[in-house]
Protein backbone atom coordinates (compact mmCIF):
# COMPACT_ATOMS: atom_id res chain seq x y z
CA UNK A 1 0.00 0.00 0.00
CA UNK A 2 1.37 3.40 -0.93
CA UNK A 3 1.81 6.17 1.60
CA UNK A 4 -1.07 8.25 0.18
CA UNK A 5 -3.42 5.26 0.32
CA UNK A 6 -2.43 4.63 3.95
CA UNK A 7 -3.21 8.24 4.84
CA UNK A 8 -6.62 8.05 3.15
CA UNK A 9 -7.40 4.73 4.86
CA UNK A 10 -6.40 6.16 8.24
CA UNK A 11 -8.53 9.27 7.68
CA UNK A 12 -11.55 7.14 6.77
CA UNK A 13 -11.06 4.98 9.88
CA UNK A 14 -10.78 8.01 12.16
CA UNK A 15 -13.89 9.58 10.57
CA UNK A 16 -15.87 6.40 11.13
CA UNK A 17 -14.90 6.34 14.80
CA UNK A 18 -15.79 10.01 15.27
CA UNK A 19 -19.23 9.70 13.64
CA UNK A 20 -22.17 9.16 16.01
CA UNK A 21 -23.39 5.59 16.26
CA UNK A 22 -26.96 6.64 15.53
CA UNK A 23 -28.99 9.75 14.86
CA UNK A 24 -30.59 11.57 17.77
CA UNK A 25 -33.58 9.75 19.20
CA UNK A 26 -36.88 11.43 18.32
CA UNK A 27 -38.57 13.57 20.94
CA UNK A 28 -41.71 11.86 22.25
CA UNK A 29 -44.89 13.58 23.36
CA UNK A 30 -47.99 11.76 24.60
CA UNK A 31 -51.21 13.73 24.23
CA UNK A 32 -54.00 12.27 26.36
CA UNK A 33 -57.49 13.27 25.26
CA UNK A 34 -60.54 13.22 27.48
CA UNK A 35 -63.79 15.04 26.93
CA UNK A 36 -62.70 18.42 25.75
CA UNK A 37 -59.23 18.48 27.27
CA UNK A 38 -55.70 17.63 26.11
CA UNK A 39 -52.98 16.75 28.61
CA UNK A 40 -49.40 16.70 27.27
CA UNK A 41 -46.68 14.51 28.79
CA UNK A 42 -44.31 17.42 28.16
CA UNK A 43 -44.80 20.93 26.85
CA UNK A 44 -41.28 21.60 25.56
CA UNK A 45 -39.11 19.51 23.23
CA UNK A 46 -36.01 20.05 21.12
CA UNK A 47 -36.31 20.69 17.40
CA UNK A 48 -35.83 17.68 15.16
CA UNK A 49 -37.44 14.28 14.74
CA UNK A 50 -40.51 13.70 16.88
CA UNK A 51 -43.21 11.18 17.66
CA UNK A 52 -46.49 12.64 18.90
CA UNK A 53 -48.96 10.06 20.19
CA UNK A 54 -52.67 10.66 20.72
CA UNK A 55 -54.27 8.43 23.37
CA UNK A 56 -58.05 8.62 23.73
CA UNK A 57 -58.90 8.20 27.43
CA UNK A 58 -62.48 9.44 27.29
CA UNK A 59 -65.67 8.18 25.66
CA UNK A 60 -65.60 10.19 22.42
CA UNK A 61 -63.31 9.96 19.39
CA UNK A 62 -60.88 12.83 18.72
CA UNK A 63 -58.21 13.81 16.23
CA UNK A 64 -55.10 15.93 16.64
CA UNK A 65 -53.80 18.72 14.45
CA UNK A 66 -50.33 20.19 14.96
CA UNK A 67 -50.36 23.69 13.50
CA UNK A 68 -46.85 24.98 12.82
CA UNK A 69 -45.58 28.35 14.03
CA UNK A 70 -46.03 31.41 11.84
CA UNK A 71 -43.43 31.59 9.11
CA UNK A 72 -43.07 27.81 8.90
CA UNK A 73 -42.45 26.37 5.43
CA UNK A 74 -45.81 24.58 5.53
CA UNK A 75 -49.02 26.36 6.38
CA UNK A 76 -50.83 23.01 6.75
CA UNK A 77 -51.07 21.30 10.12
CA UNK A 78 -49.72 17.80 10.64
CA UNK A 79 -52.53 15.39 11.46
CA UNK A 80 -53.22 12.40 13.67
CA UNK A 81 -56.47 11.02 12.22
CA UNK A 82 -59.69 10.58 14.17
CA UNK A 83 -59.00 8.00 16.85
CA UNK A 84 -61.52 5.91 18.77
CA UNK A 85 -61.82 5.63 22.57
CA UNK A 86 -59.16 3.37 24.07
CA UNK A 87 -56.93 3.59 21.00
CA UNK A 88 -53.57 5.28 20.41
CA UNK A 89 -52.45 6.80 17.10
CA UNK A 90 -49.31 8.73 16.24
CA UNK A 91 -47.64 11.22 13.95
CA UNK A 92 -43.96 10.98 13.09
CA UNK A 93 -42.15 13.89 11.57
CA UNK A 94 -39.83 16.81 12.15
CA UNK A 95 -40.66 19.69 14.48
CA UNK A 96 -39.05 23.06 13.86
CA UNK A 97 -38.44 25.77 16.44
CA UNK A 98 -41.39 27.79 17.62
CA UNK A 99 -44.76 27.44 19.32
CA UNK A 100 -46.92 24.72 17.79
CA UNK A 101 -50.67 24.79 18.41
CA UNK A 102 -52.26 21.39 19.02
CA UNK A 103 -56.03 21.06 18.68
CA UNK A 104 -58.90 18.69 17.89
CA UNK A 105 -60.55 19.62 14.60
CA UNK A 106 -63.83 17.79 15.19
CA UNK A 107 -66.81 20.20 15.22
CA UNK A 108 -66.96 22.20 18.44
CA UNK A 109 -64.06 20.43 20.16
CA UNK A 110 -61.43 23.18 19.81
CA UNK A 111 -63.90 25.81 21.04
CA UNK A 112 -64.74 23.54 24.00
CA UNK A 113 -61.11 23.58 25.14
CA UNK A 114 -59.31 20.87 23.18
CA UNK A 115 -56.17 22.83 22.43
CA UNK A 116 -52.65 23.06 23.81
CA UNK A 117 -49.28 24.59 22.99
CA UNK A 118 -46.06 22.67 22.37
CA UNK A 119 -42.87 24.74 22.50
CA UNK A 120 -40.03 23.52 20.29
CA UNK A 121 -36.55 24.86 21.10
Amino acid sequence: MTTSRRIVAAAVAVGALAAPASAAAPARVLVEATEFRFTLSRTTVNAGPAIVQLAIRGEDPHDLRLAPPRGHASAWPATVPETLPGAVAEWRGKLTKGRWTLYCSLPGHKAAGMRATLTVK
